[in-house]
């Protein structure tokens, strides 16, 4: 009978051992995934944050050769030297169009340098566009005749795919995710705005009431939303990728605003250019484009700058910055559901820009003429970049935009692709029950009164929808 008494208290001992293992053995491997996670987040966000300030230091870099060959320009037309004018003038067109790819390589190898691997959808979209440049761009236009994009100098396409394809081929681990390619169409229309799905998943009817509470009151079908916005052809000035936001344009001198900045920036040459600003030529400077180059505060009045303090007015200026994107999975040993292997993606995304100063009060881009003033790199809040929603290298996004819309717009939910996040919100919207709950919530002035001004993220609490 003890015996017995013995072997059963044993027995129950040996179970409570093993559950204890097993606990203890979940418990570990949760410690691992979770020093993991966090090890691969530092991992990512050193890496990001090092290619963004390196894709930025390529820019000022470009700035500051820009400025010198206006320098140069001007000091060349005051002694009558116009083979070198040209000279300059054609260094100029491969310097904005081609020059920023040397920072697109090299944000790259910072990357790497911290520990990232190559991404090969990364990989493959920089390969997909350099056959796109290569074989659409210089396609001709039934009715001009003319390419779709005209060359900005001779054999412009060919040397830019190569230059693509030159990159990719050691392998894409860092996206830029404000590059803008000129086959971009514009934003301004909802089945574009990144925001819109978000409202629709986060049933967000604050946003719809700021941004588009007549297309919740008044949409009934697919059929409304008409054809989708098309890109328009021009002559590309800047680079696709990391551009420097500028403009070339053919005037005198004289006509461009601001002389103090070129008397500023040409001291030390001890050469007059009296002779160039009062000419009548008209010679191409390469100037900030005004579309670009603003002010923090009108950004901050616009949508909400996502920052509080004072800035600098030396330092008070957007324009030419770098958005970085990096995206890795990570399997984890804890099992999911029926013991199957879970994989997690995390993306870091960052921004840098150069920045630089004429004097303690004055921007660079004071004036219109670029000059050789910007001395460093910052990080900066993503929202205060270029980067459109989304991103550049959203590859999810930029299939929605590109394959998913197009049949959308013709079919309806029957032309929405599976498993596509931004279709399923789609198929939500179409539904007439999802878009009359959000007109009966904002029927109720309690909800509406909840409802605070939009910022850059168009959020009821405030904040923003963006960041790392």
């Amino acid at each position: 009978m003890n015996k017995q008494k013995y072997n059963s208290k044993n027995g129950q001992t040996l179970i409570f051992f093993l559950v204890v293992l097993v606990i203890m053995f979940f418990a570990v491997i949760w410690v691992f995934d979770l020093h993991n996670i966090l090890n691969t987040k530092s991992k990512i966000r050193n890496a990001g944050d090092s290619a963004a300030v390196m894709g930025a230091r390529w820019q000022g870099i470009s700035l500051n050769i820009m400025g010198d060959l206006n320098i140069m320009n001007a000091i060349a037309i005051a002694d009558g030297d116009y083979a070198t004018v040209d000279a300059i003038s054609n260094i100029q067109v491969r310097l904005a169009f081609t020059g920023p790819l040397i920072g697109f390589d090299a944000a790259q190898q910072a990357g790497k340098n911290n520990g990232i691997f190559n991404n090969d959808e990364f990989t493959d979209y920089v390969f997909e566009h350099a056959n796109i440049v290569r074989n659409q761009y210089t396609q001709q236009s039934p009715t001009t005749g003319n390419m779709l994009f005209a060359e900005p100098y001779p054999g412009a396409w060919d040397e830019y795919a190569t230059m693509l394809e030159s990159i990719a081929s050691r392998g894409i681990a860092v996206g830029i995710d404000n590059a803008k390619f000129y086959t971009d169409v514009s934003y301004n229309h909802y089945l574009l705005m990144y925001e819109f799905y978000d409202a629709i998943a986060g049933q967000n009817w604050c946003w719809f009431y700021f941004h588009a509470m007549n297309l919740l009151e008044t949409y009934n079908s697919y059929r409304n939303w008409g054809p989708l916005p098309v890109f328009t052809s021009f002559i590309p000035v800047n680079s696709e990728i990391l551009g420097l936001q500028l403009s070339r344009r053919n005037t005198r001198l004289g006509n461009i605003a601001g002389q103090t900045s070129e008397d500023y920036s040409l001291a030390e040459h001890g050469r007059s250019l009296v002779n160039v600003q009062n000419s009548t030529n008209s010679f191409n400077w390469y100037c900030y484009s005004s579309g670009a180059w603003n002010s923090w505060s009108s950004f901050d009045i616009q949508s909400g700058f996502p920052a509080t303090g004072t800035v600098k007015p030396q330092y008070d200026y957007t324009g030419a910055d770098s958005a970085t994107r990096i995206e890795t999975d990570m399997e984890r040993l804890t099992p999911g559901q029926d013991g199957e292997i879970v994989t997690n993606g995390v993306t870091w995304t960052s921004a840098a820009k150069a920045f630089g100063y004429l004097n303690d009060t004055e921007t660079p881009c004071l004036y219109d003429l670029v000059i050789p003033a910007f001395h460093d790199v910052r990080l900066i809040p993503l929202d205060t970049s270029s980067t459109p929603y989304g991103g550049a290298f959203d590859l999810e996004w930029q299939r929605h935009i590109n394959d998913h819309l197009p049949k959308y717009i013709l079919y309806g939910t029957s032309g929405l692709t599976p498993g596509c996040y931004f279709c399923n919100q789609l198929r939500t919207w179409e539904r007439g029950s999802f878009r009359n709950d959000g007109i009966d919530w904002l029927d109720d002035p309690d909800n509406v009164q909840s409802c605070t001004a939009p910022s850059s993220g168009g959020n009821r609490g405030g904040g923003t929808t963006r960041g790392h």
